[in-house]
């Protein structure tokens, strides 16, 4: 037995015969799967008698490990998106450089040596090593073998050779690149290999720890000039709205002839791709005047934590060594076909396809990405705006490096005085706080009048006997109902309120700071004031197309018109969907190549042309591979599907309202002869009026919750110009970890919501009725 399982033959040894140690360790289930990591533990348990791994997966696994931590009961090991840093500064994570130094699972070195050069690097703190790597993403340019060798054209080295490799291709009739667009998370990899070998190491790490002059430097802004002279020049027609897999398809389909990504392409693309196609890779290219090694890799890994106070740790830190053994990391590679962060061990066991990715790791020198140490989550949203102004072309290069460095200097201030605040608007929230303050006012004046008309009310009427319940079976009867209400609605939504008066990460412990969220939102943030416009959009646009032609609709049934059963059922359809599954059906019909909305309006562009109409045939022409999901178009793009999603349920609405209106009425309209109009105008209209407001209301309400729309079509990443107050929230909760903040977005958003439709709803009642 080697020295390294000292510590289970202890374990073992104190324990009762019987006892079993029990390894708890939840998995985030993403595009690696759980099989693996299922047959791993397995492995693991034959092998090891006595222990008992309990690995369990979920694509939000991190939502549950949370609570867990939050609680106090740690599992052994996991790699849920959590905020590690926090956890780490807290004394929660386990260190692990005592087991690194002891050997590797095979015994014949180091654990630590057993790793790729860089990949332990990135959580390291106070000279402590904390994250354990085994999923290893390398960055390249990947392409189409058969095709390269058809046309005869070389992989490029330089990004002059790059560009004219480009030239060719193009010339060829073939568009050089693929583009995730919908993710412009993916040119991260062109601007950072091009600052770090335009600027050196020293200099690229310091930009990640926001170093002053790091951003707005001319190595930079010629790493952003690069990356986007690629994409504007380069990037297949509609690449800013396809999704990673839309794109990566129309690579393996031979519509492109290279893509950027990760080391995932294949195992992510399984199932898809064309039998016979030849995948090969080569390095994202380098400047000429490089000062750092060529032969370095932009790479990542996938970490794994070992919870500090949990039950065994030392066990979880055992089961890790075996599963970064080089065994199990070679099984790892032959399931999933991607590169791990073990050495020596890619090259034997990745496929065909990856043995130029295996050559590229092999022969690296060194690699770079994400600096050890802390980064600064706060600047994923500059960083966000930045890759999407660049690869569209909407800024220049020294715009943006500009932008960047501002944003930077306010995200170092904030580090530096997270109290202090800069006033940046003044009139938009005064102007808000005016408007909820006047809603308040209105709900309490008109909620006291109807109470005292009500006392009124009831003191005239004649004394009736009545049968009334008892106090006691009222008490029984709605006791339990109120019971549970305040326990899960009333009780937390106080707790939230409570949770906005303070500064809290969501792991570690609260400070309180007053109203300082509230003040920051209000008066400091410019994506706030964006977000409620976005949300004004979408409550004020969106009901002008929905609510006239649903009303249309409904005129049309109740009139029973040929088909309207029929057509009662398809207007309806829609809301028998959820939200996602109605999202991903309009992200296929918005698909940019080959989209059936694409390709309708070309048709039809096309068939005006052939009668003599260019004009506008032409401009309908232009439409070929149009971008609609861009974030650029989006709000355009969100009008139909908010007539095709909302349009149904108000339909009958207004239907069931009109429905009850005795027909007596229109027989005696129409005896005194009153067109169809204007019996809709005197009698449909006034008698659904009260439907008609509730309509309304849910409008106002959708408009100001949306949410599930934005985050979807945008892959969870939208710039400033097209958050919405829901997905800020999310945002500042899981990405920057700003859960006080995230919790005053939604105190606000509650009182804007219950008191905007509670005015919209008194303000709209035409008679008064009583409680």
């Amino acid at each position: 037995m080697r020295s390294s399982g000292i510590f289970l033959i202890l374990l073992l040894c104190v324990s009762p015969a019987s006892a079993q140690v029990r390894i708890e360790m939840p998995v985030f289930e993403g595009g690696a799967g759980l099989d693996f990591f299922i047959e791993c533990a397995r492995t693991y348990e034959k092998e090891t008698p006595g222990m008992i791994v309990d690995l369990y997966g979920d694509p939000r696994i991190a939502d549950k490990a949370r609570v867990r931590i939050l609680e106090g009961s740690y599992p052994e090991v996991t790699n849920a998106g959590l905020n590690y840093w926090a956890l780490i500064r807290n004394g929660d994570i386990l260190p692990v450089d005592e087991y690194l130094d002891q050997p590797s699972w095979e015994g014949d070195t180091t654990w630590r040596d057993s790793f790729l050069p860089g990949s332990l690097d990135r959580y390291t703190y106070q000279g402590k090593t904390y994250g354990i790597p085994l999923m290893y993403s390398v960055y390249a340019v990947w392409y189409n073998k058969t095709l390269f060798e058809q046309h005869g054209w070389q992989p490029a080295t330089t990004w002059d050779e790059f560009f004219a490799l480009c030239d060719q291709i193009k010339a060829a009739g073939i568009w050089p690149l693929a583009f995730q667009g919908r993710y412009p998370a993916y040119a991260q990899s062109l601007i950072d290999h091009g600052f770090y070998h335009l600027a050196g190491p020293e200099r690229f790490y310091a930009q990640q720890q926001l170093v002053p002059g790091s951003f707005d430097n001319p190595e930079f802004i010629q790493a952003l000039t690069l990356a986007q002279r690629t994409a504007l020049n380069y990037f297949q027609p509609g690449s800013m709205g396809m999704s990673h897999t839309e794109a990566q398809l129309e690579f393996f389909l031979g519509h492109t002839a290279m893509i950027f990504c990760g080391s995932w392409l294949k195992s992510e693309m399984l199932g898809k791709i064309p039998e016979g196609f030849r995948l090969g890779s080569f390095n994202l290219p380098i400047a000429h005047a490089g000062k750092t090694d060529p032969s370095a890799i932009y790479a990542g890994a996938g970490y794994y934590f070992v919870m500090k106070h949990s039950r065994h740790p030392e066990a979880g830190v055992e089961f890790l060594r075996f599963m970064t053994s080089r065994r199990m990391a070679g099984r790892f590679c032959r399931m999933r076909d991607i590169a791990v962060a073990v050495a020596g061990v890619a090259e034997e066991n990745l496929s065909e396809d990856l043995q130029d990715l295996a050559a590229l790791v092999k022969n690296a020198r060194t690699s770079y990405g994400m600096a050890p140490g802390e980064d600064f989550p706060e600047m994923g949203q500059y960083w966000s705006d930045a890759r999407f102004q660049i690869v569209t072309g909407q800024a220049t290069p020294e715009q943006v490096a500009a932008s960047l460095e501002a944003g930077a200097e306010q995200v170092r201030n904030r580090a530096a005085a997270p109290d202090r605040i800069t006033v940046r608007h003044v009139w938009k929230p005064a102007l808000l706080l005016l408007l909820l303050g006047a809603a308040i006012l209105y709900w309490t004046a008109t909620t006291v009048t109807r109470y005292r008309n009500r006392i009124r009310a009831t003191s005239l009427q004649i004394t009736e006997s009545k049968p009334r319940l008892s106090r006691f079976n009222r008490i029984v009867l709605l006791g339990p109902a109120v019971a549970l209400y305040t326990v899960f609605v009333i009780v937390p939504s106080v707790k939230s309120f409570s949770w906005s008066l303070h500064e809290w990460d969501g792991l570690t412990e609260m400070r309180f700071i007053g109203l300082n969220n509230f003040v920051r939102m209000l008066f400091e943030s410019d994506g706030f004031w964006i977000a409620l416009g976005n949300n004004l959009f979408i409550m004020f646009v969106i009901p002008l197309f929905v609510l006239p032609l649903s009303l249309f609709l409904a005129v049309c049934i109740s009139r029973e018109l040929r088909g309207a059963q029929f057509f009662r059922i398809v207007f309806f359809f829609p809301n028998i969907l959820g939200g996602v599954a109605a999202t991903l059906l309009w992200m296929h019909l918005y698909n940019p190549q080959g989209g059936p909305i694409n390709g309708a309006l070309v048709g039809f562009g096309n068939l005006l042309a052939t009668v003599g109409l260019t004009g506008i045939g032409g401009w309908f022409s232009s439409l070929e591979g149009f971008a609609w999901l861009s974030q650029t178009n989006l709000y355009r793009a969100l009008i139909p599907m908010s007539i095709w999603g909302a349009c149904g349920f108000n339909m009958v609405l207004f239907l069931a309202a009109m429905e009850s209106i005795p027909s007596s009425l229109y027989e005696a309209a129409q005896l005194d002869g009153a067109s169809a109009w204007r019996q809709f105008r005197d009698i449909t209209l006034p008698l659904i009026w009260e439907v008609l407001s509730i309509s309304l209301v849910f409008m106002v309400i959708g408009g100001m919750k949306a949410f599930e729309g934005i985050w979807l079509l945008t892959n969870q990443s939208p710039t400033t110009q097209v958050h919405v107050i829901g997905t800020r929230m999310l945002q500042a909760m899981f990405s920057e970890f700003q859960v006080g903040e995230a919790t005053a977005i939604a105190v606000l958003l509650f009182a804007m919501v219950f008191f905007g439709t509670a005015v919209t709803l008194r303000a709209m009642r035409r008679e008064t009725v009583e409680f």
